[in-house]
């Protein structure tokens, strides 16, 4: 008897062989590996894109605080001091990093700078007797613009002062102390180490200083801002390159006047002909800015140029002197810094990631590790000039 038995379906196939498994993996490669190829530099262009703007962020900080101290640099006081502009006395754009961690005089560095102006027009006072520094003790008369009842003129103790007198002998110091007239003063750096003589000036300013600390760490080098004496902090950082070149009046100093308004175009003004002042070694008359001859008193300086604009200052013109207040003062600079009227700056920023910074030297000066051209952030350079509004040719 022939049992009946229920039907069995069966597929037109059992499953897949090897060689068509193995097919079918390399097409699913081929389409992901396509799939990768598409997302992958978008990603990598997503990193880029940010790291260029936060570059651009990092520039424009610091041409705009470095723009903003050139601009000022020089200005006050005007009234009853000198009937000119602070720069035009005593140098305010220095080469160098000023203070006790500063630079030697005499130091041109293209990549660091010093600024000084006065934020106010008026003079905190005079020096009601003679000040020697290395007694550290100023008794100060107040002066026009003084608050009523405040003896030290709003001198208050971390300030600093410039002490001037009227043959233009100036020093830097920090008011370490405050009672009532009397103000301890501690020099800020090299000074002459010269007594200055009753009458002369004490100028509150602000001291600005721009340098490029070089390094190899998590943030490379960087703009360092401080005062050059308490304060050296970051500005920016990755930043691969810092230049401050300077520019000047070609023309020598002359002296624009006699009798009681005997002043120059820059620069300190010298004593009277047959006139010594003994705290400097030039002769009778003269000083780091003027020479005497029998009749008269021309300037010193070298002449740069046939015009009046303004011309480079190399690093030659700015270390061979004269030397104000003369080639011995512990504190001394080369006269030819009273010229200055402008500065170029430079600055140049690169990625603070490796990963986005090419491999060709050309564009980065840090080269990175990515291979890809389309996601690199490009090292950028801005350069711009900036003229002292108290410092322009011809005032």
């Amino acid at each position: 008897m022939t049992g009946c038995m229920a039907p069995r379906w069966r597929s037109g196939r059992e499953g897949f062989t090897l060689p068509e498994l193995l097919v079918g993996a390399a097409i699913v490669l081929v389409i992901m590996a396509g799939i990768v190829g598409v997302v992958d530099p978008g990603h990598a262009a997503s990193r880029a894109q940010p790291a260029a703007i936060d570059i651009q962020q990092r520039l424009r900080a610091a041409s705009e605080s470095i723009s903003a101290d050139i601009l000022g640099a020089g200005s006050g006081p005007m009234n009853g001091v000198f009937g000119k502009a602070l720069g035009t006395v005593v140098p305010t754009v220095l080469p160098y990093r000023v203070g006790p961690r500063g630079d030697a005089p005499g130091t041109v560095r293209t990549d660091a700078i010093t600024l000084i102006t006065s934020g106010s027009p008026h003079v905190a006072g005079r020096l009601r007797e003679a000040f020697v520094p290395s007694n550290g003790i100023a008794q100060i008369e107040p002066g026009p613009g003084c608050p009523v009842g405040d003896d030290a003129c709003g001198l208050r103790a971390g300030g600093a002062v410039l002490l001037i007198d009227s043959l233009g002998q100036s020093d830097l110091f920090r008011v370490d102390g405050v009672a009532g007239a009397s103000l301890t003063l501690v020099a800020r750096g090299a000074i002459s180490g010269r007594p200055f003589p009753v009458g002369a000036a004490v100028v509150p300013v602000t001291v600005s200083v721009y340098y490029l600390r070089q390094g190899s760490g998590a943030d490379g080098s960087q703009v360092m801002s401080g005062d050059g004496d308490q304060s050296d902090l970051p500005l920016v950082d990755h930043v691969t390159r810092l230049a401050f070149e300077l520019f000047g009046d070609p023309q020598p100093p002359r002296l624009t006047s006699a009798g009681a308004a005997y002043s120059s175009t820059y620069g300190p003004s010298p004593p009277r002909l047959g006139v010594d002042d003994v705290r400097d070694g030039w002769p009778a008359g003269e000083n780091c800015t003027f020479q005497a001859t029998a009749i008269d008193q021309p300037g010193r300086l070298s002449r740069l140029g046939t015009g009046t604009t303004a011309v480079r200052l190399s690093s030659g013109v700015l270390t061979d002197g004269p030397w104000c207040p003369d080639g011995l003062a512990p504190g001394r600079y080369d006269a030819d810094l009273l010229r200055v009227r402008a500065v170029r700056v430079t600055i140049r920023a690169e990625a603070s990631s490796a990963a986005v910074r090419g491999l060709d030297a050309r564009w980065f000066d840090h080269p990175g590790r990515s291979r890809d051209l389309s996601a690199v952030a490009a090292d950028q350079q801005v350069v711009f000039d900036v003229v002292p509004r108290a410092l322009q040719v011809g005032r």
